[in-house]
């Protein structure tokens, strides 16, 4: 049987001080949302996030969950960063997800991500899948790190075992099913396109 469930990101902002909002709405399953867009600075990350609201009967919204959209955390020339998109195709709603880094930044994600969800009548999401690609941290900066098997065939059991623990962490850490070789340059190239045009999108507004 399919989990239903609202969708819950991990965003919280309760000391950011928001100085710019703007709001819209969209129709999927024929259940209205109400999406904000928030921007952000705190310390030394600065962003933007959508928060996805259902509307009421009466008018009245409740929350359901928040995506980032754009994040840029650190120094002035050092930075991790990660930027979000989403679209909608029918009733299935899809995010994306690319992390990347700038500067000399070793500890800081790189990869993407695509999670797609049936919106149902009701306003539930259902998941359908969550795939990935992660490298938590820089190739260098960890040699004993399992994930240096990403990027060299593993030798015996104790360098598969490793990979083996390396991918259970990212699937555990990121909520997804990790994906290797064509299918993870596959899954790179559609999110850097959904980003391209996110971007463009905004251009244009």
């Amino acid at each position: 049987m399919k989990t239903k469930f609202y969708l819950l990101f991990l965003l919280i902002l309760t000391t950011t001080e928001l100085f710019s909002e703007s709001w819209s709405s969209l129709k999927i399953n024929q259940q209205e949302f109400l999406l904000s867009e928030e921007y952000y600075d705190e310390y030394d990350s600065e962003g933007k996030t959508v928060t996805f609201y259902k509307k009421g009967k009466e008018g009245n919204k409740s929350s359901l969950f928040s995506f980032v959209l754009e994040d840029a955390t650190g120094g002035c020339n050092d930075k991790s960063i990660e930027k979000g998109a989403y679209d909608v195709n029918g009733t299935t709603l899809t995010f994306y997800t690319l992390w990347k880094r700038q500067g000399s930044v070793d500890d800081a994600p790189f990869g993407g991500q695509i999670k797609r969800y049936e919106v149902l009548k009701n306003g539930e999401f259902n998941l359908l899948s969550s795939s990935l690609y992660v490298e938590t941290h820089t190739e260098d900066s960890d040699k004993n790190s399992g994930m240096k098997f990403l990027f060299e065939k593993p030798k015996n059991k104790k360098d598969e075992k490793q990979l083996s623990e390396y991918i259970a962490s990212v699937e555990k850490s990121f909520h997804g099913k990790f994906v290797f070789g064509d299918e993870s340059d596959m899954l790179m190239k559609k999110v850097r396109k959904a980003i391209k045009r996110y971007m463009k999108a905004i251009w244009k507004r």
